[in-house]
């Protein structure tokens, strides 16, 4: 086989490839499901809270004093939601909830491996896995992997079975992103939980989660609007710094309750 042709063929499978992962995650079942994810997960149809019970490790963001344009520009995002063609089909969140999260521990509804602690039987209470959790990680020491956090607006165009409204991050220099990667490693093996791809996360803050397909002018007003905000944001708040990690509980998507930081 000539250079040539492998480059075609190769061209070929890296398209194929790239039409497979921009497809919705429901184009590989049979049909789209009646609702997005989350629905009946995290948010009722009709866009109430639902109860979501479990444990995190955050980074909220500043909302007061030096390092806090970021949050003000995100609460512009969230004056401005309610005016927009797609607004009906979304829950936005508070904005006392934004942060980012470092990685994720556990919750009630996926009692699981490698989801839930190997060092908790699976059918303990919340609140076991809760002060497991939280005593694990008191006794860590964060050292090299200590705060602060420099991140950046992800630019990027969203993928396109992104259902939330989500602002994607990036680590703005080599030492936040070997920092933070590092750190997801340790943290899940001392929590005895499992991680897909830790070198490789998608660092993010939410703003709020689908509870309904959006049209196809929706969808094309949302990814237009979605572009604008984020430019606007990475305008004001070209570096976001982040503090210490927050061990968190939460019962809803609507707060996360700080236990502690991580030092």
């Amino acid at each position: 086989m000539s250079r040539r042709d492998w480059i075609a063929g190769a061209g070929i499978i890296a398209g194929t490839a790239l039409t497979s992962a921009m497809a919705p995650a429901w184009a590989k079942s049979a049909a789209r499901p009646s609702k997005p994810h989350d629905v009946g997960r995290k948010f009722f149809a009709d866009g109430r809270v639902m109860p979501f019970a479990g444990n995190t490790i955050i980074c909220h963001l500043p909302q007061q004093g030096e390092g806090s344009e970021a949050f003000r520009a995100m609460l512009d995002i969230y004056r401005q939601l309610p005016a927009m063609p797609f607004a009906r089909k979304m829950t936005a969140l508070p904005p006392s909830s934004y942060h980012m999260t470092v990685i994720g521990g556990a919750n009630d509804k996926d009692r699981r491996r490698p989801l839930w602690p190997a060092g908790v039987p699976l059918d303990a209470s919340m609140q076991a896995c809760n002060d497991f959790v939280g005593d694990t990680l008191r006794a860590v020491t964060l050292g090299d992997d200590a705060a602060p956090y420099r991140m950046k607006v992800n630019l990027a165009e969203p993928a396109a079975d992104e259902e939330p409204l989500t602002i994607r991050l990036l680590p703005a220099d080599a030492d936040t992103a070997t920092k933070l990667y590092r750190l997801r490693r340790r943290l899940a093996e001392r929590m005895g939980i499992g991680i897909e791809s830790p070198d490789d996360y998608g660092f993010h803050m939410t703003m709020g989660y689908a509870i309904d397909w959006l049209t196809t002018s929706e969808n094309q007003a949302f990814r237009a609007t979605l572009a604008e905000w984020k430019a606007e944001l990475a305008r004001r708040a070209p570096v976001i710094t982040f503090g210490a990690p927050e061990y968190c509980l939460l019962d809803d998507m609507f707060h996360f309750a700080r236990q502690f930081y991580l030092r």
